[in-house]
């Protein structure tokens, strides 16, 4: 009867400190877009060779493209705290963009470049009622186009840290949100400190590598336990 009558008095407190670590699954959309400087670069032909006319290489330009790409977000977060909380995320996304091929003596060309990463959130929010603000910095590791995602986190997981550090791309996060009855809804934007140039960008008749970074807005909704 003595336990019974302690369990019920620690309810309470129990209770709450439940409510300072929420696990929570989202999902949404991103519109992204690429940021780069104009490069100019010579036009290969299918040996690898530069294309000459009148004795003098031809060149194209890689120039911005402000269209944006929308991709898919999903993944897993963890808070802790109520009011000032810390918040990790384990995120699968989609992003890219846009660029144009300018051919000297053709018409301009629009090269579209999507990719998907896993992307590690490391945020500091505060709660304000329902509303939520939050910013932090981000880690992000390349899927590759024949890897699955199983493939991708089992690369990464069993690698040295250190291999997995060297392989990421640093950017960040900032937003706000909102909390309704366990639904969560957010807005964030997304950057990066660091280029992609791991990535690179290539075209069927050059394989030109230059640093690229992208910049999206992110839109989930969510739900926590």
């Amino acid at each position: 009867m003595k336990r019974l009558l302690l369990c019920i008095l620690l309810l309470p407190a129990l209770a709450q400190a439940q409510k300072k670590i929420a696990f929570g699954l989202k999902a949404g959309a991103n519109f992204s877009q690429l940021n780069t400087l104009e490069v100019k670069t010579p036009r290969l032909d299918a040996n690898g060779m530069p294309v000459m006319s009148s004795g003098q290489v031809v060149y194209d330009f890689f120039q911005n493209n402000d269209a944006q790409i929308t991709g898919l977000v999903g993944g897993a977060y963890l808070r802790l705290g109520r009011t000032l909380y810390i918040q990790p995320e384990l995120l699968v996304s989609s992003k890219g963009g846009s660029f144009d091929v300018v051919r000297q003596g053709m018409a301009t060309q629009r090269i579209d470049v999507k990719m998907t990463t896993f992307d590690i959130p490391l945020l500091v929010g505060l709660k304000l009622g329902p509303l939520r603000v939050n910013a932090g910095p981000m880690a992000s590791l390349k899927i590759s186009d024949n890897q699955t995602l199983k493939e991708a986190f089992r690369q990464y997981t069993n690698q040295p840290v250190g291999d997995t550090y060297k392989q990421a791309v640093f950017g960040y996060q900032a937003g706000v949100g909102l909390s309704l009855f366990g639904l969560q809804l957010d807005l964030r934007r997304e950057g990066n400190f660091s280029d992609l140039a791991a990535y690179g960008l290539k075209t069927n008749t050059t394989d030109e590598r230059f640093s690229a970074r992208t910049s999206l807005w992110q839109i989930t909704a969510g739900f926590g336990f």
